[in-house]
């Protein structure tokens, strides 16, 4: 639960991000939630709530998200299969060199495990390339539509035909980073 009334009826928030999302409007509250539920990158949903108006800190942020919605971690679970795979080869190398695994068998074996592990070691390095290309994007994204909004906040013939050009920007940049 993210809040809680006390004794004199008002709200007590339980966090901060919980706070800034009472204040939204309800479509934009509800369109956040569902963001950060399906979004696996923190960077890409802390870009989005500054689109929103989150002030917060980057922490509070990172908190609330993984108190909410559980992430899973491709990255660490992509690593440690590099690791045992890995280990199987060493294994399987001292099999072969100690005799308890006939060559030919264990050379057909071993180069299946070794373009496993080639896979494995690429799919990495792609995902850490894509990560920081997106991180990138994002972050210089999330600048500039931040300097914007400080730029014309106390313009009021500007600020609402900013604020839909930079929604129009987010939705394509997010839909844009989603397919490439």
């Amino acid at each position: 639960m993210s809040t809680k009334t006390n004794t004199s009826g008002s709200k007590v928030y339980l966090t901060v991000v919980d706070q800034w999302l009472d204040t939204l409007p309800a479509a934009d509250s509800e369109d956040f939630r569902e963001f950060a539920e399906y979004t696996p990158s923190i960077i890409e949903i802390w870009v989005f709530a500054g689109i929103l108006g989150y002030e917060g800190k980057f922490t509070d942020l990172s908190r609330w998200v993984k108190m909410k919605y559980k992430k899973l971690n491709r990255r660490e679970i992509l690593n440690s299969e590099i690791a045992a795979l890995h280990a199987d080869i060493q294994e399987l190398r001292m099999a072969i060199t100690s005799g308890e695994i006939k060559g030919d068998n264990g050379a057909q074996r071993l180069a299946a495990l070794e373009k496993e592990l080639r896979s494995h070691i690429e799919s990495s390095e792609k995902m850490n390339r894509n990560a920081d290309k997106r991180g990138l994007i994002l972050a210089g994204a999330d600048r500039v539509m931040r300097e914007m909004t400080a730029i014309f906040k106390d313009d009021p013939q500007f600020s609402e035909p900013i604020e839909n050009a930079i929604n129009a920007v987010w939705a394509k940049l997010s839909s844009e980073l989603s397919n490439g």
